[in-house]
């Protein structure tokens, strides 16, 4: 997927939104130059969240520094006494962002400040995760096209940070830093020609132990995880987009349509076509 930048300045003076997106994207830094502090930049008055997909970063708010890894976010606000950079100890630090303004996001953002949780881990699946990611497909597709759909969407993920704050020392939090890693490759690599071998390398693991130690972690076999992953961007397309079987199969990182056939005949009991014609119904 082509890592890009999306920013979103919409006129709507006549409606006043509780919620708006200010820019998303996804980005691979390996600079020292790359650096933003609270108080010194120009795009005051926004929410930040970033996610780090591999790689890490560093942020410092207040007097306390943090080490950005792979499936932790941070959640800052403009104007603050922060700073994010780049760090000298990194090979690279990949990630993704959303910017948002309005009272909305000051009230969500505000009560995870006020708890200390700027820092945490989201799994890769949970909901705030999902809906980002379907704000940058929005967004590199040229769908969020006026004031209300981007206000939509920043106020569905403001609402989804909100119920995901009391699950924040969940089921994540106790897998080993190595399983971590191949689950957040898995998400974030689905739709590429990945099996337990390239798992297992992002792990920095064996095939063999990394087998044993990422069924122990997470219940499933790494084929079994990533197949899960794929069938379940799989139905979304399915139900919410006009592609073919053909195009989701690619998308979701299936040879053909004839591979994906299979397997959700296999996983599910019927094809992506009775899926589908099941939803339209």
């Amino acid at each position: 997927m082509k890592k890009e930048a999306f920013a979103f300045r919409f006129h709507h003076s006549d409606v006043t939104l509780p919620a708006q997106i200010w820019s998303v994207g996804w980005e691979v830094q390996s600079s020292s130059l790359y650096s933003w502090n609270g108080v010194e930049r120009k795009d005051q008055g926004k929410c930040i969240f970033q996610l780090t997909l591999s790689g890490h970063g560093m942020i410092e708010i207040g007097q306390k520094r943090f080490k950005v890894l792979p499936g932790q976010a941070f959640l800052v606000k403009s104007p603050s006494a922060y700073q994010y950079y780049f760090p000298e100890d990194s090979e690279h630090w990949e990630f993704l962002y959303l910017t948002l303004y309005g009272e909305a996001c000051d009230l969500c953002f505000d009560q995870f400040i006020d708890q200390g949780k700027q820092v945490m881990r989201f799994h890769p699946h949970s909901k705030p995760i999902r809906l980002l990611k379907k704000i940058y497909d929005e967004a590199s597709e040229r769908r969020i096209t006026n004031p209300f759909e981007g206000s939509s969407l920043a106020y569905q993920f403001v609402m989804e940070l909100y119920s995901y704050l009391p699950k924040l020392e969940g089921q994540m939090e106790k897998w080993p830093e190595p399983i971590v890693q191949a689950a957040l490759f898995a998400s974030h690599h689905f739709h590429e020609e990945i099996g337990p071998d390239d798992m297992a390398a992002a792990a920095r693991l064996s095939k063999s132990h990394f087998t044993r130690e990422f069924k122990k972690a997470t219940g499933f076999t790494p084929i079994h995880y990533l197949t899960n992953i794929r069938l379940e961007k799989a139905e979304t397309l399915l139900k919410t987009t006009k592609y073919s079987i053909e195009e989701i199969a690619i998308q979701c990182g299936y040879r053909n349509a004839n591979y994906l056939n299979k397997v959700f005949r296999k996983k599910i009991g019927m094809s992506p076509k009775q899926l589908r014609e099941t939803s339209d119904a």
